[in-house]
């Protein structure tokens, strides 16, 4: 019962989300091939269920581009071992997405889960509707989908450019992702369909961390963030558009990026 009420809930605000991810066992190495690790979590990177039937692309140092297929034979995390044939960076991208369903609900838009109400919070301590809150009939229900784009970058031997990812939010970083060091500030550039993404909620999470203890960074009006990574790890950059429930809901698109930042230099 629980597996499918995580899903009826997935994306039932971030207080219940359980978020995809794809990250390497190592940013860095000089091996020739590595572990990369996907997964739903509620605390970043800690996989809890698999990331079934999705297609990942990686863009090797000399751009091309190959697609592997994971196939997961558990059920907490889905494994596949990354081929790492030349030095440079490689870049590694996937989406997946949910269909999420929104109601109205005391003059506010909120996602509409299909469940009893003995098997979740009170309302009071949720933002999400289920069919016990409405006395009467429940409101015309609006259809949306909510998509990730998860994506890592793994580094063999040396760094080197990394490659565009077709996902509707872009994120540049001005500091190459695999040479950031704790403590020291990195520019990004946010863009949607080509424009500053300026109205954009950017958040850090170290593993291991929940949304609630998620570092909230602020965008700049030309849609410019700087990051400051505390301490040394492995770490959770996610990217989205703020959503004001007041306005109509339409489809919602979500950049997640793995990152591993670095130790200062003694």
């Amino acid at each position: 019962m629980k597996k499918y009420l995580v899903l009826a809930l997935l994306a039932c605000s971030y207080s219940q989300a359980h978020e995809p991810y794809i990250a390497p066992l190592s940013y860095l190495t000089a091996n020739t091939q590595i572990a990369m690790f996907s997964g739903y979590a509620e605390e970043a990177l800690n996989a809890e269920y698999a990331l079934k039937d999705v297609q990942f692309s990686v863009t090797q140092p000399n751009q091309s581009q190959i697609s592997i297929q994971a196939q997961s034979q558990l059920q907490s995390v889905t494994a596949f071992d990354l081929k790492l044939a030349e030095k440079g960076t490689y870049t590694v991208y996937g989406k997946t997405s949910y269909p999420i369903q929104y109601v109205k609900h005391n003059q506010q838009w909120k996602i509409f889960a299909d469940v009893a109400a003995d098997k979740v919070p009170a309302l009071s301590e949720r933002d999400y509707a289920i069919p016990s809150d409405f006395k009467g009939k429940i409101p015309k229900k609006i259809d949306t989908i909510r998509e990730w784009s998860i994506q890592s970058y793994i580094s063999k031997e040396t760094t080197s450019p990394i490659a565009a990812t077709p996902a509707p939010i872009q994120v540049t970083f001005q500091t190459h992702p695999n040479e950031i060091v704790a403590g020291q500030p990195v520019q990004i550039q946010l863009h949607k369909a080509g424009k500053a993404l300026a109205h954009a909620e950017v958040l850090i999470r170290a593993q291991g961390t929940t949304d609630k203890q998620a570092q909230t960074v602020a965008v700049n009006p030309n849609g410019t963030a700087t990051l400051t990574f505390p301490n040394a790890g492995s770490y959770l950059l996610e990217v989205s558009e703020k959503m004001d429930s007041k306005s109509t809901p339409q489809n919602q698109y979500y950049t997640i990026i793995s990152l591993g930042v670095k130790t200062p230099a003694a």
